[in-house]
């Protein structure tokens, strides 16, 4: 069988593997604009056909088209267009931190009461009278200073992020109660809120529509950033199926982090607070920063793990650091992984 028969049969099982991708969605339609814009290699393939009609290279031809088809494909699928990047959706969500202010009692004066004086005694009154008004108003306006108040409704707050895919970078500040800036590619990772309070504490909730969507994972590429107040008390957890995470809690008040996913890569610089955190995750890569006043457990349940804690005496199957008895905040860390890499260490921050 000649070779440019073969390439040519291997070019229409292809394109006939192509559409059933996109019948699966495991491809999408667009993938076709990538391909139509390689229309000029068909003229290439014509051509080559024609200079080695009836040689041994007369398969150059059918190649081309073959690879060109292999190049649009898999530039579709790893979310690059021949125009460019393949835009993608930015949505931010955010909570205000409810200010209420304490009012001052309106300025009342004598001056708003008419008064008639005896004609002997007008000159005195009209003196009575400008001296109480000016006690009465500067009297006033201390109390207002005083009385004014603005303080957060909300003191505690509990974040859980519910989502499927992607990247969460958190580790930057808001005056806010908390930010997120989403960056999707595909609709139904669109997140949204659900959000409630009572007196102090606040529960969020940031979630996405379930995912039909038959792709890998690296086709996806979300984008999750997550800003906090450095004043709130939170407890934040987050639950995906592959998620990278690069979190710097130094400066806030994280209570508690779990960290729920199948295959994750995490880097975490915990916070300078008395906290907990659980990780419970597959296969994984973890490296876990600590402040240098920040004392630390480690409970680690693992299947087959590569350990680097040298920071650390094993006790009783926990690990304890060794400025535990001298530290100012305690942090208590468990893990549950499959097979992974996890790296604990001391660090300073400045």
């Amino acid at each position: 069988m000649k070779a440019n028969k073969i390439v040519e049969g291997l070019t229409f099982l292809l394109i006939g593997g192509i559409l059933l991708a996109n019948t699966l969605e495991i491809l999408e339609w667009s993938v076709w604009s990538n391909l139509f814009k390689l229309w000029p290699l068909l003229v290439i393939s014509l051509g080559l056909s024609l200079i080695f009609r009836g040689r041994s290279l007369s398969f150059l031809g059918p190649l081309i088209i073959f690879l060109g088809i292999i190049a649009g494909v898999g530039a579709s699928y790893v979310g690059i267009s021949f125009e460019g990047e393949i835009v993608r959706e930015v949505k931010t969500l955010s909570r205000e931190i409810v200010i209420e202010v304490e009012k001052a009692p309106e300025t009342e004066t004598a001056l708003e009461t008419e008064v008639i004086p005896d004609t002997e005694t007008a000159l005195e009154t009209e003196t009575a009278l400008e001296t109480e008004t000016a006690l009465e108003t500067e009297e006033v306006l201390e109390t207002k200073v005083l009385e004014t108040k603005e303080y957060p409704e909300i003191e505690r707050a509990s974040i859980k992020l519910n989502l499927d895919v992607g990247k969460l970078v958190l580790g930057e500040s808001t005056p806010l109660l908390y930010e997120c800036i989403s960056q999707y590619r595909f609709r139904e990772f669109e997140p949204f809120e659900k959000f409630s309070h009572t007196e102090k504490e606040a529960d969020i909730l940031i979630y996405h529509s379930p995912v039909t969507r038959k792709v890998i994972s690296s086709n996806i590429k979300n984008n999750w950033e997550l800003k906090l107040n450095n004043q709130i008390i939170y407890d934040l957890s987050v639950e995906t199926g592959a998620i990278n995470v690069d979190c710097n809690l130094s400066d806030f008040k994280v209570e508690k982090l779990y960290i729920e996913s199948g295959a994750s890569n995490i880097n975490l610089v915990l916070p300078q607070y008395n906290s907990k955190i659980i990780i419970d995750t597959g296969v994984s890569n973890i490296n876990i920063a600590i402040p240098k006043n920040v004392g630390a457990t480690v409970n680690i349940d693992s299947g087959i793990a590569v350990k680097d804690l040298d920071d650390f005496i094993k006790r009783s199957g926990t690990y304890i650091s060794h400025n535990y008895n001298e530290s100012e905040f305690i942090a208590e860390i468990e893990i549950n992984c499959g097979v992974s890499d996890i790296d604990i260490d001391y660090i300073n921050i400045p």
